[in-house]
């Protein structure tokens, strides 16, 4: 890759793993629903003149039921299920948790595209070693209470649905192009939640820091960061594009203990790297074929 491409993986890393700490900022004076509703509200807006000026919807329209599938799997429940699963877990650790995308990824393939699935010891080793990460994070950092376990089944959950939603994608959505896909997933995540986001909107202002913080989650981690993987994917190729799923899960960890003053136990640095080891060794073929995995956060 060159210099420009570098800076713009960099800069998704960046903003994926922050938006993590974002969404915990937004979680103290909105509930979960809002929080999801405001920032695919927000990213639609944004996105969906640049979709209809290039003209990328209407070949969706022609699909609607797997359209409409396809972007509730990957987009809208994902969403509600780590803003939910958030309210329990540090950033730090649902930014791990859903960083094990790509390893369900792989592990899915090996049913539902065969072509696709890790072969041979690298691949087995990679799958073993990832869920061996995850197994290390609920036997450790999950296990002390019934609300921290649910926050990680709940986190653990969402990227399960990401993961499904990229295969979904690759089989059945495949002829689209990317940003008529985000843009659609976008739209009817805010249909989807409008009405319960509606009614638990707060009784009064929430405070600054609350709002700018759900502005942000629409306007920069969403809507822009969407932008920048997928015009990486143009540039550089959908297997360099994915590398910032490898990347954002510690930038999310560091940035956590640096600014939200998290704590770091050993247990969540050996499993963050058994997780994105494991990963990198079962879905590197998955990878190379251009199977784009879902958007994080």
């Amino acid at each position: 890759m060159n210099r420009r491409n570098w800076l713009l993986l960099g800069t998704l890393s960046f903003l994926w793993g922050t938006a993590y700490l974002v969404i915990a900022v937004a979680l103290r004076d909105f509930s979960p629903v809002v929080v999801v509703f405001g920032r695919v509200l927000l990213a639609a807006m944004l996105l969906a003149p640049l979709a209809i000026r290039r003209d990328v919807l209407i070949p969706l329209l022609k699909h609607p039921w797997w359209v409409l599938v396809t972007v509730l799997v990957q987009s809208t429940a994902p969403l509600l299920l780590l803003t939910y699963g958030q309210q329990w877990l540090s950033a730090g650790l649902t930014g791990v948790l859903i960083g094990a995308q790509p390893l369900f990824i792989a592990a899915l393939a090996t049913w539902f595209a065969p072509d696709e699935k890790p072969v041979g010891v690298r691949g087995t080793l990679g799958l073993v070693m990832g869920f061996a990460g995850i197994a290390l994070l609920f036997g450790v950092d999950i296990g002390g209470s019934s609300h921290l376990l649910l926050g990680g089944i709940l986190v653990t959950a969402a990227a399960l649905c990401y993961a499904v939603g990229s295969i979904l994608i690759h089989r059945k959505l495949s002829f689209a192009h990317p940003l008529g896909v985000a843009t659609s997933a976008m739209l009817v995540s805010s249909a989807a939640t409008a009405v319960p986001a509606v009614l638990l909107l707060p009784d009064q202002m929430p405070p600054f820091a609350g709002v700018a913080a759900l502005v942000a989650l629409g306007v920069v981690f969403t809507a822009l960061t969407l932008t920048v993987f997928y015009g990486l994917i143009a540039r550089a190729g959908p297997s360099r594009a994915t590398l910032a799923f490898y990347l954002s899960p510690g930038v999310t960890v560091v940035l956590g203990w640096l600014l939200l003053d998290e704590q770091v136990q050993w247990s969540t640095v050996v499993g963050l790297a058994a997780i994105v080891a494991g990963s990198v060794l079962a879905a590197g073929r998955t990878e190379a074929s251009g199977q784009e995995p879902g958007a994080a956060g």
